[in-house]
């Protein structure tokens, strides 16, 4: 059951990263690495370097300014704690 909840977790990580690609703000790049970082640490079943770059992530999610792709990032966060 928990390899169907990480590649649930990973489809919704990578949708949100190829809709974030769209965003042209320079300032988002920096959450586009910590989801990138997360993504790498939930393959590679590293728990909590997971949550570390998702509350990075959380932290620098103010770039976006899509407000429906920026509630859908922060909503993803917070089911992952």
């Amino acid at each position: 059951m928990q390899n169907v909840e990480i590649s649930k977790d990973l489809a919704e990580l990578d949708d949100l990263l190829d809709e974030l690609t769209g965003e042209t703000e320079a300032q988002c790049e920096l959450l586009r690495e910590h989801l990138e970082g997360a993504r790498a640490y939930l393959v590679g079943s590293m728990p909590t370097e997971y949550a570390l770059s998702l509350r990075m992530a959380d932290e620098a999610l103010n770039c976006v300014s899509n407000r429906n792709l920026r509630a859908r990032i922060e909503h993803f966060i917070q089911s992952q704690e």
